[in-house]
């Protein structure tokens, strides 16, 4: 097993896990200093800020999506001059991508005045914060960000997260000695640039450890005709996520000029709890990334079917209980958090809905994508996407014109339901595994039913403890957790994926046990 997809999928799993883990408590640490230092203002102006800058990252084109699919059979095969030269093209890449993010981010700058919108003038340069982000977002780029491609097609995540760790660690402290003793938004975002510098330059060298071929400069170009066939799959994977970022940096920009950008911070909070699960989500699927790739090129169409059916079903009940624990427990850990200081922290239970069923759209369809990508579909979704993308700033602008917050959150849920995500999964029933388009369609959104009666049978056994104080939140919890199990359970119990996860489970463990007695033994 020392070689094999599962292990490496595990590892990267628990060392990714471990890190999320870590940084959810300390930002959550840096987050509370942040707002009794600085205040509201602040964290809308990070928030505008990341989005706009989301959206600039589009240059990248999905570039680092193309060259992992691309570096899968290399990697295999061992072929260190075809890796080389895909590393070569792939820095030159993200060269481009960073100067261009620079370029066009300058230019964006006259128009700050009219994106942030405070009632009372936040005592800070605007320029000068916006610089920085851009900096910081347009450094990765340009230096070392391109090695990580090598080490996540490589299913070896985990050998760079012990310096993830320990730079989590020292720059959320950083964060809260510089708010302490300076009390300044400047000396804050300077010290982040300067970690995330430090810890890219880290990495880098953790990786030329690892591979120390890639610091051969001579490596062969590319022919122009795979470079034209490479382009094209990255011209898909970049239609794509054009609409998803139109979906996920948006509604901040439009929150700010709307509703006034402090709201943007309100809602910062949300977004910083819900955007760490996804996190966890995202680095599961990140794990299985080029185990996944291996399966598509290697196994038959039944055999691809049946591990996608298995880690779809992990995912989507992993999604229903943190759907639900995210919607009844939210607003109540906001308040004993945040919200007995300002009660504006606290938002309408309509909108912890609405970014709730958004985030169980986005969370149960990416081990969908990751069979899309794995099978070298790129082109599945993106039109659609893009068309989701601009339905959805038409209807945030209309429906927060009317209705305000929730109306903007309300806006992504229709846009999704309606124009991304049900024809996204038909075509992926059929184009993926060669089955009909209402086959996994049938399936998604029964489970939707079962999220959607959940949640809904939560809310009436949770309510009399809504907000109601930390005893009351412990009962919380203790609903919002047992109960979606009980129903996982109750109706999924006899289903062949959940027999199989669960014995997969036992083997794992029993494995990992027997390793430890082993050592203890020795």
């Amino acid at each position: 097993m020392s070689n094999s997809r599962t292990k490496n999928s595990i590892l990267t799993m628990v060392t990714g896990e471990a890190r999320q883990i870590l940084n959810l408590l300390l930002t959550f640490a840096s987050r509370t200093v942040f707002i009794n230092v600085l205040g509201a203002e602040y964290l809308g102006l990070n928030g505008l800020f990341s989005n706009i800058l989301s959206l600039l990252a589009l240059s990248e084109l999905g570039i680092g999506s193309a060259i992992s699919f691309y570096l899968y059979k290399p990697l295999v095969t061992k072929d260190i001059g075809r890796i080389k030269s895909l590393m070569k093209l792939y820095k030159l890449c993200y060269r481009v991508v960073g100067g261009f993010i620079i370029v066009i981010g300058s230019c964006i700058m006259p128009l700050l005045p009219r994106l942030v919108n405070f009632e009372q003038n936040v005592p800070v340069n605007l320029y000068l914060v916006y610089f920085l982000y851009l900096l910081n977002t347009a450094s990765s780029y340009l230096f070392f960000a391109y090695k990580q491609a090598l080490v996540t097609a490589n299913q070896e995540q985990y050998k760079i997260e012990k310096v993830n760790i320990a730079f989590t660690f020292v720059n959320c402290l950083g964060d809260i000695v510089i708010l302490l003793i300076f009390r300044n938004y400047i000396a804050y975002l300077i010290l982040k640039f300067t970690f995330s510098l430090m810890k890219n330059v880290a990495i880098a060298v953790k990786i030329d450890n690892e591979y120390p071929y890639i610091k051969d400069k001579n490596a062969d170009r590319i022919e122009k005709k795979e470079i034209k066939v490479f382009f094209k799959d990255v011209l898909s994977i970049a239609l794509f996520k054009v609409g998803s970022t139109l979906f996920n940096a948006t509604d901040n920009i439009i929150i700010s000029v709307l509703l006034g950008t402090v709201f943007v911070g309100y809602y910062s909070n949300y977004f910083l709890i819900i955007s760490q699960i996804v996190a966890v989500i995202s680095m599961i699927n990140k794990s299985l990334t080029a185990g996944i790739g291996n399966v598509m090129a290697k196994e038959s169409k039944e055999k691809q079917y049946h591990i996608f059916k298995q880690l779809d079903f992990g995912v989507f009940a992993f999604s229903l209980i943190c759907t639900v624990c995210l919607f009844q427990l939210l607003n109540s850990f906001v308040k004993i958090w945040i919200g007995n200081q300002d009660a504006d922290y606290v938002l309408s239970q309509a909108s912890v809905l609405c970014f709730c069923i958004s985030f169980y759209f986005d969370s149960t369809t990416q081990v969908l994508n990751l069979f899309r990508e794995g099978s070298g579909n790129f082109k599945i979704g993106r039109s659609l996407q893009v068309l989701g993308g601009v339905l959805n700033i038409i209807l945030s602008v209309v429906l927060g014109k009317h209705f305000g917050l929730t109306g903007i959150f309300a806006a992504t849920v229709i846009s999704k339901a309606l124009v991304t995500v049900t024809p996204f999964v038909a075509n992926i029933s059929a184009r993926v595994f060669g089955l009909s388009k209402v086959h996994l369609v049938k399936d998604y959104y029964f489970n939707f039913l079962v999220m959607l009666g959940s949640l809904g049978m939560i809310w009436i056994l949770g309510s009399p403890f809504h907000m109601k104080g930390i005893g009351a939140f412990c009962v919380e919890c203790l609903i919002a957790v047992i109960v979606p199990c009980i129903i996982i359970y109750a109706i999924y119990g006899r289903t062949p994926e959940m027999k199989a996860l669960v014995a997969r489970f036992k083997i794992l463990m029993t494995k990992l046990f027997g390793k430890i007695g082993k050592k203890n033994e020795d």
